[in-house]
């Protein structure tokens, strides 16, 4: 993936309300802290970060009417192509970040933290994939009808 096309999708994914802007700033302070902070060089930590936090599958929630009544199932769906795989990897490191607050510094030094702590295999959105992937493949009465 080319470096314009990471940045511009982290961008997106950072954006909160429709502030680009704002979005901008918090990348370009965590992208400095993160320089600051460690001998790598920051799009690679960054790139590493997101391949260590790539899902292979997805639960999907549909809720079902029936009548009167709604059910909810779930579903798991195989995750083929690239840039899916990439959104949901950055979503992933963006919950991460933002537990409780969306404050403007205190959300980048989280961002940082956490793309850090992802690229080392040792963060809160790798054990969300795994867990993930731990449900679904105990799950497999799911994939008898699934086509490779």
């Amino acid at each position: 993936m080319k470096k314009k096309e990471l940045k511009n999708k982290l961008i997106n994914t950072l954006m909160k309300n429709g502030n680009k802007k704002t979005s901008e700033k918090i990348l370009l302070k965590s992208l400095k802290m993160l320089q600051k902070s460690s001998l790598k060089r920051h799009i690679n930590l960054i790139q590493l970060s997101v391949i260590n936090s790539t899902p292979t599958f997805k639960v999907n929630k549909q809720t079902i009417k029936k009548g009167k009544r709604k059910s909810k199932q779930e579903t798991t769906v195989f995750i083929k192509t690239q840039l899916l795989r990439l959104t949901l990897a950055l979503k992933y490191l963006k919950t991460a970040s933002s537990i409780k607050n969306f404050n403007f510094s205190y959300f980048a030094k989280n961002l940082v933290q956490e793309i850090l702590k992802t690229s080392g295999l040792k963060s809160y959105s790798i054990d969300k994939k795994n867990e993930l992937q731990k449900q679904i493949l105990n799950n497999k009465k799911y994939f008898f009808k699934f086509r490779w």
